[in-house]
């Protein structure tokens, strides 16, 4: 999977997006570190196949985002 974000990217909450935050008042964000590919489980053994995924640091308002999966930030966004 590529990542479908990057640094400096501006997003506009939909109404779920919305509902995550605190400051209900805000619906824009800004990407401020990301994409960062992370590894789950961070401590896995041979037998097990890691999930790897993008996940992104979003400031919105005086509010900071971290780890967001990418998954869940394209549930949080409006899409053209």
């Amino acid at each position: 999977m590529e990542a479908k974000f990057k640094l400096g990217d501006l997003v506009i909450l939909n109404e779920f997006g919305q509902l995550v935050l605190e400051n209900k008042l805000a619906n824009v964000g800004l990407i401020i570190s990301g994409p960062r590919n992370l590894t789950y489980p961070l401590f896995y053994n041979a037998d097990e196949d890691p999930f790897c995924y993008w996940a992104y640091d979003i400031m919105v308002a005086d509010q900071l985002l971290t780890d967001v999966p990418q998954e869940f930030l394209l549930r949080m966004v409006e899409t053209n």
